[in-house]
């Protein structure tokens, strides 16, 4: 029996997916809360959050004299929020999800009209892009009448829907290693937050989406076929949509080039459309950036972000020794939450589960291509190119919000790479590894059903189990 990559993907996606959504309670990945609440501020129709000196609420605080940003949502939001789990999971080990408290609170009624301001300061300040589909099962869901924590339930499975949807497409679109594909989107990591309210799940699918995308349009058999106004349109949104999404990947705009000049026809069409492209995503960026500088409330007052980039541009050689100081100290630990400490990053998976599957992804990168897959020197540089410059911008935006001249960037996170990692991945298969044989793909199958059973389990333990 052929096994093929895309349905492959689909079903054990679908499966696993929609009982990690189901298994993990609410509000279990990092400031899911929060992005319930900036979601469902979306799917009222207000696009941009407020601002209210006094009379606003936290998780857990009143208050009463702060200057506070979010919005007006209904009061049985927070009481969903504050009484899910009748004790705080989060960080505690020795605490469990009790199920018939979620039973509970199925049946609260949202009550719309008896709202007030809670404070989702982080949050507040991303694009609407990103929130999309959980603010589209949220809508279906107000429709329907359902009680917040099922508004929470249908905006998990709508984020899971457009995931599934994104990435099953860029598995068949990729000309090159779609295993490889399916074994980065199925890492425990990528498949908990894909069942969840996380702005990273959308970022996820269409990075993965742009990157098939544009391999398969700069494939040499293409080169005769120009591309229609719809695709370069297409490719403007999805480029705008990542940029909006997480301004870290903007760089991955630079794999257009990868597609031949000739397939946008005269040399003036190539260069406005791909100049249209990157201004354009550059211009949605400055606009949103425009519209969060009216409402910006610093989180951390001692933190300066401008003398931070000030410092860097005065010493760039001591922030390149902070980058390689960052990936000593902090690579190995990057690399297990890639692959899977779940939860509030409360949650490791086994130490052997995580190496087993690095193993896996070297193996699946290091396969050589047939010769017809394999991509020019060109191509590559262009690969190379993107990834690097999207992992410098990652952390030189996370580095921000550091203290000036910290010799560490704090804030990093190994879920952030998951956008990236088809690039990465791809750069070794290109070269003539010909002594590493294919992986069976029965083998693999049954290893990502291990491995996601697994995940099950451990999360089973994490929140139901015996203390």
């Amino acid at each position: 029996m052929t096994l093929h990559p895309p349905a492959v993907f689909l079903r054990i996606a679908l499966a696993f997916g929609v009982i990690l959504a189901l298994l993990t309670p609410p509000f279990q990945s990092p400031d899911e809360h929060l992005h319930f609440y900036r979601a469902l501020q979306i799917a009222d129709g207000h696009l941009i959050a407020s601002q209210q000196t006094g009379d606003c609420y936290g998780y857990s605080r009143y208050f009463e004299d702060d200057l506070c940003l979010g919005g007006k949502l209904p009061k049985s939001v927070l009481t969903t929020v504050r009484n899910v789990s009748q004790t705080d999971l989060r960080f505690d080990l020795n605490q469990r999800q009790q199920p018939q408290a979620i039973l509970n609170l199925l049946p609260l009624p949202l009550h719309p009209q008896q709202r007030l301001f809670i404070n989702f300061k982080t949050t507040a300040l991303h694009s609407p892009i990103p929130y999309l589909p959980q603010a589209l099962g949220i809508a279906i869901g107000q429709w329907l009448h359902l009680s917040p924590l099922g508004l929470m339930y249908l905006g998990r499975f709508s984020n899971l829907g457009v995931w599934l949807l994104a990435v099953t497409l860029s598995i068949r679109l990729t000309p090159l290693n779609p295993w490889l594909w399916v074994a980065l989107a199925l890492t425990p990591m990528s498949l908990f937050q894909a069942a969840s309210l996380s702005v990273d799940v959308l970022t996820n699918g269409v990075a993965f989406l742009f990157i098939a995308w544009t391999l398969q349009q700069g494939r040499p058999e293409k080169t005769s076929q120009r591309l229609t106004l719809g695709e370069i349109v297409a490719f403007g949104g999805l480029a705008i949509a990542l940029s909006l999404a997480k301004l870290a990947y903007f760089p991955l705009v630079f794999l257009l080039f990868l597609i031949p000049r000739r397939r946008f026809g005269p040399r003036r069409r190539y260069w406005l459309s791909l100049g249209s492209i990157i201004l354009g995503s550059l211009l949605a960026v400055g606009l949103w950036s425009q519209v969060v500088s009216e409402i910006y409330i610093p989180l951390h007052p001692e933190l300066s972000p401008q003398d931070q980039i000030h410092y860097v541009l005065r010493h760039p050689l001591q922030f390149v020794a902070t980058l390689g100081r960052t990936a000593i100290s902090q690579g190995g630990e990057l690399a297990r939450q890639f692959i899977g400490v779940l939860g509030w990053l409360d949650t490791p998976l086994p130490q052997g589960l995580i190496v087993s599957y690095w193993g896996l992804l070297a193996w699946l990168a290091l396969v050589p291509p047939t010769p017809s897959q394999d991509l020019t020197g060109r191509q590559r540089g262009w690969l190379a190119i993107a990834a690097l410059s999207s992992i410098l911008v990652l952390c030189s935006l996370a580095y921000l919000w550091n203290f000036v001249g910290d010799p560490i960037i704090g804030g990093l996170q190994g879920r952030y790479f998951i956008p990236i990692a088809p690039l990465v991945g791809l750069l070794p298969s290109q070269r003539p590894w010909r002594t590493v044989p294919k992986l069976p793909p029965w083998l693999l199958v049954g290893y990502l059903l291990v491995s996601l059973s697994l995940t099950t389990w451990v999360l089973v333990q994490r929140y139901y189990g015996p203390v």
